[in-house]
């Protein structure tokens, strides 16, 4: 861990909000939001700063493309035979949470370095991240240089019921990795966690179609009722926060088909369940004749690796509806704040929409759970779980 990080970072982020005085739950997502380097506008660094940064620091040079992303500048940067993902943070996201994620990589890298995380490439100083002025905004913005990892995106390709199930393992092994982890701002605020879910409600006002509304409301109290009530006793730790099918990156011929686990840009302490819940998030609905196949393919696969008591399961099937409710609502929420860019929000938010009105359209999975197919632990070779 950085010796360098604030000891008053200590106190957890709803302690941060309480002290500011927020008491509604409109000033609370305004904070969140704001802690989630959300809110403010973002000037963007030329591509020749960049390359000329990049060669002060880390003695790189190459051709840089830029990769569009919601927060970060992103690029990837060509040298000679070597690809490198190049990221800058927004002036508004504290460094201290930058260095959250980064000393997160680190500590895998050193603890358990079989797994396929993105690595770190140091500076010329020897350190794993670069501060630079602020062009605007109250911080410092980060410089950070990984390897790029080779691998198609699993949100490219369609998975069998094996491959997925070798995703959920995947997801178990990091979480069981990061189990001792720690950090003076683990407990960010973040507006994707869905601990503060039940403070979310004010997001309803941005819903114009009753429809969407009544099926949100239905989502919230389920949620209300099952999970806010377990809050204090779900399984928490330090977990990726956005293990999705845009951050793994899979091979089929590798034995356990995911090559690469990318963009730790969530990390954060929540309970446990609420990583498993992303994933299968993303894969609610994506078969609409069984919308639950898929979520729960990758859940076999995590529980067969990492079992869960039966209360937290109970509050998993809801918190995975929650998380994909959440993301719909937080588009358009910033549709709304971002009138240039609502067109394409909405366009991408009407998938979520479409697959939480296939998933509410059947009956959730009941427990006791059990395996859908066969586990797949290598090709060609099958074991019952």
């Amino acid at each position: 861990m950085n010796p360098s990080v604030d000891p008053s970072a200590l106190h957890t982020g709803l302690a941060r909000a309480n002290d500011a005085g927020v008491n509604s739950d409109s000033a609370f997502i305004a904070a969140v939001a704001s802690e989630s380097g959300l809110l403010a506008g973002q000037s963007q660094l030329a591509d020749s700063t960049v390359l000329e940064l990049l060669e002060q620091s880390y003695g790189l040079k190459g051709t840089l493309a830029r990769i569009p992303t919601e927060k970060d500048e992103t690029f990837r940067l060509r040298d000679r035979e070597e690809t490198y993902l190049v990221k800058v943070s927004p002036s508004d996201e504290d460094p201290v949470i930058v260095q959250l994620q980064t000393a997160c990589m680190e500590y895998l890298e050193r603890t358990a370095p079989e797994l396929p995380v993105q690595r770190l490439v140091r500076s010329l100083g020897g350190e794993p991240q670069v501060l630079l002025p602020p062009s605007r905004g109250p911080f410092n913005r980060v410089l950070r240089v990984m390897r790029f990892m080779p691998g198609d995106l699993l949100a490219s390709q369609e998975a069998s019921a094996g491959q997925l199930q070798l995703v959920g393992s995947s997801l178990a092994r990091l979480g069981l990795a990061l189990r001792d982890f720690d950090h003076p701002r683990a407990d960010r605020l973040l507006l994707w966690d869905l601990k503060h879910l039940h403070r979310m409600r004010p997001l309803l006002a941005y819903l114009e179609e009753k429809q969407k509304r009544s099926l949100a409301e239905g989502i919230f109290d389920q949620f209300d009722e099952t999970v806010v009530p377990r809050l204090g006793s779900l399984t928490s730790q330090v977990v990726h926060g956005d293990f999705s099918p845009f951050n793994v990156l899979i091979d089929p011929d590798r034995p356990d088909y995911v090559s690469g686990i990318i963009d730790f840009g969530d990390v954060v302490r929540t309970p446990v369940i609420f990583d498993l819940s992303v994933m299968m998030a993303n894969l609610l609905g994506a078969d609409p004749g069984s919308p639950w196949e898929h979520a729960l393919h990758v859940m076999d696969g995590y529980l067969r690796i990492r079992p869960l008591p039966v209360r937290e399961l109970e509050a998993l099937i809801i918190s995975a509806q929650a998380r994909l409710l959440l993301r719909a609502l937080i588009t358009q929420w910033r549709a709304s704040q971002l009138p240039e860019r609502r067109d394409y929000l909405l366009s991408h938010s009407k998938q979520d929409w479409d697959r939480l009105a296939a998933t509410a359209a059947v009956p959730a999975p009941q427990l006791p759970f059990a395996p859908r197919t066969r586990f797949t632990s290598f090709p060609g070779e099958n074991h019952e779980l």
